[in-house]
């Protein structure tokens, strides 16, 4: 008894701890931190430097096209110094005389960079976060992302379009797609630490209000989380984002915009996370989103795939390796709505059935995974949020650890506070507790056994975004 009171003072301590951290970081830098608008005018200060360094100008020093002298002035007179607009004129055509220049104008450029702390309070041998994705190591530092992209859009004055997104660190290595980074049967634990994420090209189509059609590998258009970390609010991943959804895929898709308030996506690819189609067949994969003119911030998308998913020797080696099935479906579910302007509600619930789940001709599987978000903007640096979710795998073929062919649920509680540093900087903590039904042993204790029903985490992340 002595020992549990113990353990929970421990508890305790270490959260109102991470409180007083996360305290102390917004309180530090809102001392120095500056008017909007000044902050604001220095940004595009600095942008149009980096501008003019990019073009090989010296700032402010930009030709700009000659003006007849006023009359009586005074010949070599010193000019004033240029406005920005005026400098900003002076990039544009300079632009428009480098060809170079002229084909990256309207590309956009980005990244960033995300390392972060998790500590697990049950101490385990293992190292192990149980039913975690890219936290899944306990009590270190890691490097979790440094992605770079570039991109393209696609307008009706420039139809042609792309995009390239290259991931590195330990998050790159949960992501490869079959084919693309790691073949069947590599050792998922040596894989390398980068990843090809996107690398697509895009068409708009003069048909209507445009047709943009997208070929090559892109991420999938299921989940309220995404692979990129400054998309999401909390630190750690849901259970529905890491086992109820494919991360990406490799095809074509095709969007149209029907009406102002209704877009559509269908596309065929090779499947969850397959560069390498494992199987004949190929998927179905699209969405539809609506945004109602009658509910002012609020979003619905419903999505789904439907094809040959199954890897077709997995289980006999002596089964065809060539026919098209077992097939697995998904039904995405995703709705947004902001009732306050500081407050941002998402629900997204995800159903997954997959045939032949165990071997030739046996039971279909079948899970559920349904989350709930809440995030409020407490001022423009601070936001706080919650998530609460719940994991099914009726038939134990989903969640790590679970037995095959007996359910496993699992249930979760994340919250999480972000506070903005600086201009880029990012800083966020984060409380998260899982624990399994039916008192399911699935997560590690420290003696190294996995004779737990529960853990406990706690973690801090920087992001730096450019």
């Amino acid at each position: 008894m002595r020992m549990r009171k113990l353990k929970h003072l421990t508890v305790t301590r270490l959260v109102i701890g991470g409180v007083l951290l996360l305290a102390a970081a917004v309180a530090v830098p809102a001392a120095w931190a500056e008017d909007d608008k000044d902050r604001q005018i220095r940004e595009l200060r600095q942008r149009l430097e980096r501008l003019e360094h990019m073009i090989g100008a010296k700032a402010g020093a930009l030709p700009t096209p000659a003006a007849a002298p006023a009359p009586g002035a005074l010949a070599g007179a010193a000019e004033a110094p240029q406005s920005i607009s005026d400098r900003v004129r002076s990039i544009e055509e300079t632009i428009k005389t480098v060809p170079l220049l002229s084909t990256m104008k309207d590309w956009n450029f980005g990244g960033h960079v995300a390392v972060s702390y998790n500590y697990n309070f049950r101490d385990p041998k293992s190292q192990n976060n149980g039913l975690r994705l890219f936290d899944d190591k306990a009590n270190q530092f890691d490097i979790n992302q440094a992605e770079l992209y570039v991109e393209k859009p696609t307008t009706e004055a420039s139809p042609i379009g792309f995009g390239v997104d290259v991931l590195f660190g330990r998050d790159a290595k949960k992501i490869h797609s079959l084919g693309l980074g790691i073949d069947s049967g590599d050792d998922p634990t040596k894989t390398e630490p980068f990843d090809l994420t996107q690398a697509y090209v895009t068409y708009k189509v003069p048909i209507g209000k445009g047709l943009d059609l997208k070929g090559g590998k892109f991420v999938t258009l299921h989940g309220a989380e995404v692979i990129r970390r400054t998309g999401n609010f909390n630190i750690s991943r849901s259970m529905a984002f890491a086992y109820a959804i494919p991360f990406t895929h490799t095809g074509v898709m095709a969007t149209y915009p029907v009406t102002d308030w209704l877009s559509t996506t269908l596309g065929i690819v090779n499947g969850w996370d397959n560069t390498d189609d494992n199987n004949r067949g190929k998927s179905f994969h699209g969405s539809a989103t609506v945004t109602p003119p009658f509910l002012k911030d609020f979003t619905l998308t419903l999505g789904g795939t439907w094809g040959a998913e199954q890897v077709s020797n997995a289980f006999d080696p002596t089964r065809d390796i060539n026919r098209n099935g077992p097939k697995r479906g998904l039904i995405d579910l995703v709705a947004t709505y902001k009732p306050i302007a500081p407050l941002t509600l998402t629900l997204n619930y995800d159903y997954g059935r997959q045939e032949e789940a165990f071997v030739d001709n046996g039971q279909t599987a079948i899970w559920h995974a349904v989350a709930a978000y809440a995030v409020y903007d407490v001022t423009d640096r601070l936001s706080v949020g919650v998530r609460g979710e719940y994991f099914r795998d009726q038939d134990g073929f989903r969640l790590p650890g679970a037995t095959p062919g007996s359910k496993l649920e699992v249930w979760e509680t994340t919250l999480t506070g972000r506070y903005k540093l600086f201009d880029h900087l990012f800083a966020s903590i984060e409380y998260r507790h899982d624990e399994a039904r039916d008192n399911k042993l699935v997560f590690d204790r420290g003696d190294g056994t996995k004779n737990a029903n529960s853990q406990n985490t706690i973690q801090g992340e920087l992001i730096y975004q450019f």
